[in-house]
């Protein structure tokens, strides 16, 4: 009997933390979908699609600041959270891990809009929307997740960021008002993060950070950062690669469906960063167990959200952006919506199973290959097809990491 107490409770955390996790996610993809239409309607396709193409360098960056600790720290801080001395260190290693990664990223992107052409016309857009990678450098999630608390932290992060959402109806006014909705993004992320680090210390005492500890992390990690590199290689580059080769308002244009379909992982993402930190204490042979009971209701929900998405592809743009432009387009929506089933079920392995089980090299392989696939592809489709070889190519590349996550995962549990 007391055994089935200590499940239950851990089951009502794991579901608490879900609701949390979930609240997060809506934060960060959900409020950004209620500003959509509106900007869309007035900064017009073109300096939509400039303020979507840096909000996807920004993406690329916050991946090397991140270098793998959503996963790696989590994991860790999971293990560590009754050990407050070696909780404390390993807090402020990673810390100061990121602040090198956060300076290293920087220089990066002045160099970026100092000597290529596309950042120079704009520079002020990308060193504005650098502001979402500080503040995701600083919002400690990995940590909170790790001890399971995520219930004020929560509050806090959706209450900043609804702030500054709502205040792009009162400041973005026309086309030339553009730079202000990185700004904004960027002081929702900032302002949430601080809150978020401020509460953290309760938690920990400070320790220098040890330089031999920075580089065991960092180390340990490299192989996650350079998988989650791979991640954006096919699913946050097309943004930028149609900026580069068909210009602002295309890659605006397909920015506006993307965003949407991103919007449905973030039912999936919160349950799996829920069930980690629990599941990565388990045996293996549980970790096995487990991941095959959730497939099906996975694979069924996928189902769902696709057809959902494809069947009423063009009544729902219609409904959302009230752009005649973007509804024509519908047929590109359409084939990205094959990715919400395609991306619930991979990542169900690549995000859970795999990390779980700490087979990050695994992971590794192949996130690598699929983005340098996925890379080649949309270069070749792209220059043939445009807007619609770079959805296709998008699919193609979800399809090929489900099949090879399947197989490892088939293999690994033999």
């Amino acid at each position: 009997m007391l055994s089935t107490y200590w499940k239950r409770r851990k089951d009502n955390k794991i579901f608490s933390n879900y609701i949390y996790l979930l609240l997060i996610q809506g934060a960060n993809f959900i409020l950004p979908l209620i500003a959509l239409p509106y900007l869309v309607i007035t900064l017009e396709s073109e300096k939509y699609g400039l303020v979507m193409v840096a909000q996807s360098l920004a993406v690329f960056f916050t991946i090397i600041v991140d270098f793998g600790f959503n996963i790696s720290a989590t994991r860790e801080v999971s293990l560590l959270k009754e050990k407050k001395k070696k909780l404390s260190q390993f807090f402020w290693d990673v810390y100061s891990t990121k602040l090198i990664l956060t300076v290293f990223s920087f220089l990066l992107l002045i160099c970026l809009i100092s000597f290529i052409d596309k950042f120079k016309a704009e520079p002020l857009v990308y060193i504005y929307s650098f502001g979402i990678v500080v503040g995701q450098a600083i919002f400690p999630t990995w940590f909170f997740q790790g001890i399971e608390k995520m219930k004020m932290i929560t509050f806090i992060n959706v209450a900043a960021k609804t702030f500054f959402t709502i205040s792009i109806f009162f400041v973005v006014l026309k086309p030339d008002d553009f730079q202000f909705v990185p700004i904004l993004n960027g002081l929702g992320y900032i302002i949430s993060g601080l809150i978020g680090f401020m509460f953290s210390l309760k938690y920990v005492d400070f320790a220098f950070p040890k330089f031999n500890n920075i580089k065991k992390i960092t180390k340990e990690s490299f192989n996650l950062c350079v998988s989650n590199f791979a991640v954006n290689l096919y699913s946050s580059s097309n943004t930028l690669i149609l900026g580069f080769f068909a210009g602002d308002a295309i890659a605006g244009i397909y920015a506006s469906m993307e965003k949407l379909v991103i919007a449905t992982k973030s039912i999936y993402v919160p349950l799996y960063q829920s069930i980690f930190p629990h599941l990565s204490t388990l045996s293996f042979k549980k970790i096995k167990k487990f991941t095959r009971k959730i497939t099906i209701p996975i694979m069924i929900s996928g189902v769902i959200l696709s057809s959902v998405i494809i069947i009423g592809s063009e009544s729902i743009l219609k409904l959302i952006y009230k752009d005649d432009l973007i509804s024509s387009y519908y047929r590109i929506f359409q084939i990205l919506g094959l990715i919400a089933f395609l991306s619930a079920l991979n990542m169900l392995y690549i995000t859970l199973f795999f990390p779980a089980i700490k087979a990050y090299n695994i992971r590794m392989k192949i996130l690598v290959v699929a983005g340098v696939f996925h890379f080649l592809l949309v270069l070749l489709l792209g220059n043939f097809y445009d807007i619609y070889g770079v959805a296709i190519s998008a699919v193609v590349t979800e399809f090929l990491i489900l099949l090879a996550g399947y197989y490892r995962y088939n293999k690994t549990a033999l």
